[in-house]
This record gives C-alpha cells, structure tokens and sequence, in this order.
C-alpha cells in the first residue's frame, strides 16, 4: 500500500500546472523582446533618434536645412554579406542620380553605405534583392520612415 500513497502528491498538479503557463508567458515575453535587439545591431538607436523628433527640436535646423528635411533622408543601408560590389556600386550611382550624396561608405564591419537622399532612392533601396535592411540615421520623412518601418 505504502507504494500508492507516495501517489498522494498528485494533489500538487493544480498548484504546478498554474505556474508552468505563467512562465511560459514571461518567457514569451522576454523572448519577444530579445531578438529586436539582437537582430539589427544598432537599430533600437536609430529608433529612439527617429521616433522622437520633437524632444530635441534643436537637432533638426544643424542637421539639415528647413527646406530640405522634407525630402532629404539620412539612413545606412546595409547590404547581404555576399553582396558583389558591383551591386554596391550600382546602388550608389542610382542613389547619386536621384540626387542622394552618399557620406560614408561601410565595407569591414558591415557592407553598405550611409546617405543623405530623397524618398525615391530609400524605396529604391528598400526593395532592393541585395539589400539586407535600410535604417534612420538621422531626420527621415514620414514616407521614408513608413518604409523603413515595415519589415
């Protein structure tokens, strides 16, 4: 008999099974949260300077003339690691000839460029098959950042 009553514990299974959900909710949770830190490095920063433009008005007039903050957008465009450089190099002649100016190039840490360039060149980018994401790297227009936002 003695075997049947170490059986007694299955009173616990309504306090246990209560927690087990609870936890997987935390971690569902948390995990929610990791990967958008760890999926784009650096993104979380360019979205806190993007998403809050009116908390620090004073930035905007040094970083680009009034007239020019409409259509003009800083961002980093960044490329798929086996992106050839010829495909590089044709995306900045196609950003140049819409009237972007490109303001760094990237080709150690990550492959791409940062820019300054109107709102066709970002869609262009954006669907771009070697491109791998394009983030804010300064103002963007509301349609820019619409854009950029969607993946």
């Amino acid at each position: 008999m003695s075997s049947h009553h170490s059986h007694g514990h299955s009173h616990h299974k309504p306090t246990n099974s209560t927690t087990p959900g609870q936890d997987s909710l935390s971690n569902a949770l948390s995990a929610s949260v990791l990967p958008v830190g760890t999926a784009t490095p650096g993104a979380p920063v360019a979205h806190s300077l993007a998403s809050a433009p009116g908390k620090a008005p004073s930035t905007i007039p040094s970083t680009a003339p009034s007239g020019a903050s409409a259509s003009s957008n800083k961002v980093i465009v960044v490329f798929k690691a086996e992106t050839p450089a010829e495909e590089i190099e044709a995306a900045v002649k196609d950003c140049e000839s819409k009237g972007g100016k490109i303001t760094h190039r990237y080709n150690a840490a990550l492959l791409g460029f940062s820019a300054e360039m109107p709102d066709t060149a970002v869609q262009t980018l954006t669907v771009h098959p070697h491109v791998d994401y394009v983030e804010p790297d300064g103002p963007v227009s509301i349609y820019a950042k619409n854009l950029l936002t969607k993946k």
